[in-house]
């Protein structure tokens, strides 16, 4: 009867691990799109061209 328990525990344990899994995964994702949206690796068009280049 005990090993019934253990393994209905461990059945939950591994099912609310990977539940956390996937939630990190999306929260993840969902922060790498934030900062993707905010942080552009490409200046905008005509940007570049107004940009002061060296010192003054």
């Amino acid at each position: 009867m005990t090993d019934r328990r253990d393994e209905e525990r461990n059945d939950r344990e591994r099912e609310d691990a990977e539940r956390r899994r996937e939630q990190d995964e999306r929260r993840s994702d969902e922060l790498r799109e934030a900062w993707r949206r905010n942080h552009p690796t490409t200046p905008e068009e005509g940007e570049r061209a107004r940009r002061p280049r060296g010192r003054p």
